[in-house]
């Protein structure tokens, strides 16, 4: 390796987006929490918050890319193989669609149901376009950092240990970068989550609480279905489709303001 801060090194761009994330949502809880400020923002925060967000997921493999450290084809979005790629991950695909939907809807079934709809269609909408578009933006984001874990993995040089149980397991994870960089860069991205106070928080929050574990087992299913199919588009699809029938068509209940 040329070093750390070397821009062509996949290891770097891993690194230092992630603790861009930590340092940066920290550093906004922080001032949230130091100054009082309320959990219910203005529209016009709100808007800018998630635009900040969005370009942090989808800048940077596109920065990484430019600048050689990336491959598209371990993102997942060129250099496929069609006919192998569905034939492995179509039918793990069409499980994960089918177990988590079925999930959802017996766990939607124990909710309280509200005595009116009180969400218009157009809200609707606007909540599904906002899910399935938040789906590919997270789904491309987790990829930068599968890739970039896979391709440091990669260049990795034959380990010089000399204990023979950890050189054969050195051995191992470097002679399978695919496999086990895919599960490294969950890793980051489980991190990344653990780390981040408003994420944390959202798994107290009623209504909120779903949607952070639904992106926990979409993270592991995605992850999956790449190791099988090497396939981004086919990982994309498994999360817009989920997204799209739960936000759209089966939204857990929404009861009125001031409703117990």
């Amino acid at each position: 390796m040329n070093g750390f801060f070397d821009v062509q090194q996949p290891l770097a761009w891993l690194i230092g987006c992630l603790a861009l994330a930590v340092a940066t949502v920290n550093a906004a809880w922080l001032v949230r929490q130091r100054n009082r400020l309320p959990v219910v923002q203005t529209t016009v925060l709100t808007a800018l918050t998630w635009l900040v967000v969005s370009l942090f997921w989808l800048l940077p493999p596109l920065l990484a890319w430019h600048a050689g450290a990336l491959s598209l084809s371990l993102m997942g979005v060129a250099e496929i193989d069609w006919v192998q790629s569905l034939a492995g991950g179509l039918p793990l695909a069409a499980a994960v669609i089918g177990l988590v939907l079925f999930g959802w809807l017996i766990y939607r079934r124990t909710l309280p149901q509200p005595a009116a709809e009180t969400a218009g269609q157009f809200d609707r909408m606007g909540r599904t376009g906002r899910a399935l578009l938040d789906a590919v933006l997270l789904g491309w984001h987790w990829a930068f950092y599968r890739a970039a874990a896979i391709g440091w993995l990669a260049a990795l040089p034959d380990a010089a240990i000399s204990q023979p149980v950890l050189a054969h397991a050195a051995g191992q994870i470097t002679a399978q970068p695919l496999y086990w960089g895919s599960w490294l860069g969950l890793a980051c991205v489980g991190l990344e989550w653990a780390l981040n106070p408003f994420a944390r928080t959202e798994l107290r929050v009623p209504g909120r609480q779903e949607a952070a574990l639904r992106r926990i087992v979409l993270a592991l299913a995605a992850t999956a279905v790449f190791i099988v199919s090497r396939n981004l588009w086919l990982c994309l699809a498994v999360q817009v489709l989920i997204e799209t029938a739960i936000t759209g068509w089966f939204p857990a209940p929404v009861r009125a303001p001031g409703s117990e």
